[in-house]
């Protein structure tokens, strides 16, 4: 780091500062020794070459990081794909209103940027659930009383913090917060959407939201716009998505650990204890 105007820090942790190049390098500063730890250079990163796109993808691998080894989950199935859906139907269906919300309070600041942007996420999320709820219904599942049965914890946990970021006194960093989990659905590339077909009948259409939510979908191109929206930002602003970009990351990699109480053992006694049964087929 021979350019120090170059750089900018984040303090996301009371532990860590994120310090940032717009060449997509990132590092972690360990605050009481000011040893640096160099982060993995995302594609992202490298490709929009700004500070804001070096921070939060920065942001993104130091929380994955910082959360440690997800627990095993062993190889996917259809009874975890279904709590995965019904998790989905959940926490989409609140999307579009928390960011309508959000528009509401930045419209009362006088950030009508701001608010037109939130407008725009919200009109982007909206229909999602349905989709989820459609591909529970392609299962043969009865999805309402699936999602009664089936609300993982990570699915209120997240609704929760989506809500808790928007009443804040700092609601600009609900973007932070968005743009991680879009980030992170680009993960899922075609081999994985491959992967969940095979576990499903053949002929049946279950994937929509998934592939909605994947580099094959939208969310591609809702990256990168986000990133461009950031770029526009304040230093102070750009601070704020950073944290909670971060602390999404953690909670993300965090989420198997908090879902673990569903089990596909217990996912299953669940709908058979519902007189809903799961084919053979699906498992």
């Amino acid at each position: 780091m021979d350019d120090a105007a170059l750089t900018q820090g984040v303090r996301i942790s009371p532990e860590a500062l994120l310090v940032a190049m717009p060449d997509g390098r990132s590092w972690l500063m360990n605050v009481s020794s000011s040893a640096l730890t160099a982060l993995p250079v995302s594609a992202v990163a490298a490709e929009h070459a700004t500070l804001a796109a070096s921070l939060v993808e920065g942001a993104i691998s130091a929380g994955l990081a910082e959360a440690g080894p997800a627990p095993a989950t062993g190889s996917l199935t259809v009874l975890r794909y279904i709590r995965w859906l019904a998790g989905n139907y959940v926490f989409a269906g609140q999307t579009p209103g928390l960011f309508r919300r959000a528009a509401e309070r930045f419209e009362a600041s006088g950030r009508r940027d701001l608010a037109e942007f939130a407008l725009q996420k919200a009109a982007e999320e909206t229909g999602h659930a349905d989709l989820a709820y459609r591909d529970m219904e392609s299962l043969g599942l009865p999805a309402a009383e699936v999602i009664a049965l089936i609300q993982p914890p990570s699915a209120t946990v997240f609704a929760h913090r989506f809500r808790d970021y928007v009443e804040s006194a700092t609601p600009i960093a609900l973007f932070g917060f968005s743009y991680c989990l879009e980030r992170m659905a680009v993960e899922r590339d075609d081999a994985f959407i491959r992967a969940v077909e095979a576990i499903c009948p053949p002929q049946v259409r279950a994937c929509r939201f998934l592939k909605v939510h994947s580099n094959v979908g939208s969310d591609g191109g809702h990256v990168h716009e986000q990133l461009s929206f950031f770029e526009a930002l304040t230093g102070e602003e750009l601070a704020l998505v950073t944290s909670a970009a971060y602390e999404t990351a953690r909670l993300l990699a965090r989420q198997p650990l908090t879902d673990q109480a569903l089990s596909d053992e217990e996912i299953d006694r669940r709908l058979r204890g519902a007189g809903i049964g799961v084919p053979q087929s699906l498992h």
